[in-house]
């Protein structure tokens, strides 16, 4: 079929020929042979039957009158036929009367053909008196059915002739087509090609319709070629463009972050600064993004006059490349210092009546390894440190500090997959009964070898990231799950960010009411951490205690605390933070700040819990002071509940 495919026509044409004569004549051979093979067969059986019908007459009478001795002769005219091969006559016991059987005749293709004829008294038909039974060749039968064959053979072998020279000729006339395909197949746009106009009417359409498609190939060839040439010059300035656009900051015209990475690669940088423009945002907020776009693009004028290796790195940042290799630390400090003082001295005019100052904030690494990684640590060090220049120092571990960073927040994202978050919980104990009938839930990771991890290496690293709501939502399934079967009341601790996640808050809120747990949780709201949005906090509130749910002010007493919040808020307990608590025995202060507390929640009808009561010392204090629960060690750790 591959060669079929790829054939010259010509040889399509012929092999076509020749198959279709072969299917023809195997077809015609085999109808006939059947035909006639059926025909003669029957014509000799009926000769067979014409023999026996012969002798069955004077046979019946011979034998009705049982004149034995006659059977020879009745059956002589049958057996002088030379096609008999034997002839048997049996009375009605089947004892033999008579037998002949032939040795001139050999075998033919077939069996003998056997015919066996009963023959009955004359008045009665039922009554047996013997049988015939004929044996006849099939010698004439293959004599007749090689003759035909050896007619048919002939007329075949005719056709065959026939065919194969009409196949000739078909190829002869088509032999124009494989000249013009060669040609054809070798030809190029802007090289003619020749053909020549012989043979029939159908060759010389076909030689005359390729001649004008030449011509107008010819002329689209040439138009291409134009049309490619100015393309590629299109493209070329194109190109140039878009590189121009990729290395060079659209705002100020500097290169930017991507023509200072690849210059880093530069065997001869010595050091990185980074400058960051200080108060830039209040600037924008103040006067607009127009007025500070404007601002940036006189930063980058003022830069390009003070250095030939600056770049804008994004946002307010710009960047100064240095290459003296006799540049040290030292001098580059002065150098740094003394255009801040050019800076200082420098007043940038807005809208031609406004004039403003400028003040930068730099961080500095030597060497080109690292640089914008480091020079960027050195620039959040001096904004921490409130100094105008710092340079990067790789004892401090800020990189390792970095590196451990991303290895716990992969170590929650893997734990979380792999759900080796666990819940353990601190009893709480109701002083006036000194029973524990409420718990607080406190999350718990799992190490790979099935150590648990203090919760300070792991929040906050998963607050900075996306899984710190999976991880609350990871701790809310597993303790409305257990409590569903207690009867205790439970706190867990909700954070400003949870609040303000309104996919984690209908998910809190779906498993809550899922699990019946509503009327019995204690929502824990970090007071420490500060509040950012009071709309969304009361909203999670409202809807929470729609449920049944109860509100609980955590740390309260440290940082910007202040009992407006819990007006605010609506809480329904107070937890004062462990800071006031632990030296609450021996700290008169902390007892007085204390009992205002718990007198300013009893007022508003708020329950107070006393937090990180770790000796009966203070256990002893707080009872005193009239609180309603404590937490901590000396009434109980923190434990896998049953």
């Amino acid at each position: 079929m591959a060669y079929m495919a790829k054939a010259p026509l010509s040889n399509k044409i012929v092999i076509s020929l020749v198959v279709m004569f072969l299917v023809i004549a195997v077809t015609l051979g085999v109808v006939v042979s059947m035909v006639f093979e059926n025909t003669i067969l029957a014509s000799e059986k009926q000769k067979a039957d014409l023999l026996v019908k012969t002798i069955e007459k004077p046979m019946q009478i011979a034998l009705y009158l049982k004149f034995y001795d006659q059977i020879a002769e009745k059956v002589t005219p049958v057996i002088l036929v030379p096609d008999v091969t034997k002839l048997v006559v049996s009375d009605h016991k089947g004892k033999v009367l008579y037998t002949y059987e032939s040795k001139a005749v050999g075998s033919g293709r077939h069996e003998p053909i056997v015919l066996e004829r009963k023959m009955y008294e004359p008045l009665s038909k039922n009554k047996l008196m013997g049988t015939i039974t004929l044996s006849y060749s099939d010698l004439a039968y293959d004599a007749t059915r090689h003759s035909i064959l050896e007619i048919v053979y002939g007329v075949a072998f005719l056709m065959a002739v026939l065919f194969f020279v009409a196949a000739w000729w078909i190829r002869y006339l088509l032999s124009p087509l494989n000249i013009i395909a060669t040609k054809v197949r070798d030809y190029t746009p802007g090289n003619a090609v020749v053909l020549d106009e012989h043979g029939s009417v159908e060759i010389e359409q076909i030689v005359s319709a390729f001649n004008t498609m030449q011509e107008t190939s010819q002329d689209y060839f040439w138009q291409i070629e134009s049309i490619n040439a100015s393309l590629e010059q299109i493209v070329e300035e194109k190109t140039h463009k878009l590189v121009e656009q990729y290395y060079t900051d659209q705002l100020t015209g500097l290169p930017n972050r991507y023509q200072l990475q690849e210059r880093l690669q530069h065997n001869d940088v010595v050091a990185l600064a980074i400058l960051n423009i200080d108060d830039f945002r209040e600037l924008n907020d103040f006067f607009g993004i127009v007025i500070g776009d404007e601002m940036l693009v006189h930063m980058g004028e003022w830069l390009r006059e003070v250095s030939s290796l600056c770049y804008r790195l994004g946002g307010d940042e710009f960047a100064i490349l240095f290459t003296e290799t006799a540049l040290n630390q030292m001098e580059l400090e002065h150098r740094l210092m003394r255009l801040i003082g050019l800076l200082d001295a420098k007043t940038f005019t807005i809208n031609t009546d406004e004039s403003l100052r400028l003040r930068v904030t730099i961080g500095v690494t030597l060497g080109a390894e690292k640089a914008l990684t480091r020079a960027d640590i050195a620039l959040n060090r001096a904004k921490k440190d409130k100094k105008q220049v710092a340079f990067y120092n790789q004892d401090e571990g800020v990189e390792e500090q970095y590196r451990s960073n991303m290895l716990m927040a992969a170590s929650v994202r893997k734990a979380l997959f792999e759900h080796r978050f666990v819940c353990h919980y601190q009893p709480i104990v109701n002083l006036k009964t000194g029973i524990t009938d409420k718990y607080e839930t406190l999350i718990r990771m799992l190490d790979e070898e099935g150590n648990l991890v203090p919760p300070m290496k792991f929040l906050p690293i998963a607050k900075q990231t996306k899984l710190y709501p999976q991880i609350t939502l990871e701790m809310v399934s597993q303790a409305c799950t257990l409590f569903a079967t207690r009867t205790e009341e439970f706190s867990m601790n909700v954070s400003d960010s949870d609040i303000r996640n309104v996919e984690t808050v209908q998910e809190i809120i779906k498993i809550i009411t899922n699990t019946g747990v509503a009327s019995r949780v204690v929502f824990e709201i970090l007071e420490s951490e500060g509040i950012e949005s009071y709309d969304d906090v009361s909203l999670f509130i409202e809807q929470v205690k729609a449920l049944g749910a109860k509100i609980a002010i955590d740390d309260f007493g440290t940082g910007y605390s202040n009992f407006e919040n819990i007006l605010k808020l609506n809480v329904d307990y107070v937890k004062i933070d462990g800071s006031l608590i632990r030296g609450i025995a021996n700290h008169q202060r902390h007892r007085i700040i204390v009992e205002t507390i718990v007198d300013f929640a009893r007022k508003i009808g708020a329950k107070t819990i006393a937090e990180f009561v770790s000796d009966e010392e203070t256990y002893e204090a707080i009872c005193t002071l009239g609180i309603d629960y404590s937490q901590g060690y000396f009434t109980g750790k923190p434990i896998p509940l049953p």
